[in-house]
């Protein structure tokens, strides 16, 4: 039982070293690497409120229309940031598929 709740942890824990350590050395740049953060941070925070909000209260509907806006928000936000840089296509894709187990992992986390 113990093994089923750490699985979470350990698959956001990847997804976030994964995606910092794609972009760490690609981005040229401190803003952009500050930018990535911050679209991680904001993707983790929301995935982790709605969460909370589907766990306590259902009837709450705004709050919950306001969390998927702000993950649809968040993940436009790094789709389009890591069209624009100068990677190859294989290590957009990881950087990605870093991003979405990262949210999954978060999403899984009781």
């Amino acid at each position: 039982m113990k093994l089923a709740l750490k699985a979470p942890q350990a698959v956001l824990c990847a997804g976030v070293i994964l995606y910092v350590v794609c972009l760490w050395g690609d981005c040229p740049q401190l803003t952009d690497k500050g930018y990535f953060l911050a679209v991680l941070v904001l993707g983790v925070f929301t995935v982790l409120a709605y969460q909370r909000l589907t766990g306590k209260e259902k009837d709450d509907k705004r709050f919950a229309g306001l969390c998927r806006f702000v993950l649809l928000l968040a993940t436009g936000l790094m789709l389009v940031g890591i069209w624009n840089l100068p990677l190859s296509l294989t290590e957009k894709g990881l950087s990605v598929l870093a991003w979405f187990a990262a949210m999954y992992g978060a999403a899984r986390w009781r």
